[in-house]
């Protein structure tokens, strides 16, 4: 079976909620970028798949810090069908290292997920 090329997906987070382009649906194989989008260049983000990932890389992970994208990632070829939630907690660079002059402020987080829509390609070896 020939599949088509493979699709990136983008993920906001300076989005209220999240947003996908050019949406939240994927196929085995596809990359997935998450993006800062218009935070500052300060603002990092650390994201978390609390019941399991369909990625490849394993959660948490982060990105920011200057990067304002964290290294694209691969949607498992394993993966099973279904919405993998996931939180992204944003932090604005200040909360860590006890700078803020209100002191420890909560980080913002924001949860999305992302949604396989077909399960696993077979194993031909299985047959």
């Amino acid at each position: 079976m020939l599949c088509g090329p493979m699709a990136t997906i983008t993920v906001d987070l300076s989005t209220d909620p999240i947003s996908y382009s050019p949406g939240p649906e994927v196929k085995h194989g596809d990359t997935v970028v998450f993006s800062m989008g218009s935070y500052p260049a300060s603002y990092t983000a650390t994201i978390t798949f609390p019941d399991g990932t369909c990625l490849t890389t394993t959660s948490p992970f982060s990105l920011g810090g200057g990067g304002l994208t964290a290294s694209p990632k691969t949607v498992s070829m394993t993966a099973a069908k279904g919405i993998y939630d996931f939180t992204a907690t944003i932090d604005d660079g200040t909360r860590d290292r006890g700078t803020d002059p209100r002191g420890p402020q909560e980080r913002d987080r924001k949860n999305g997920g992302i949604d396989v829509t077909s399960d696993p390609p077979e194993d031909p070896a299985r047959r």
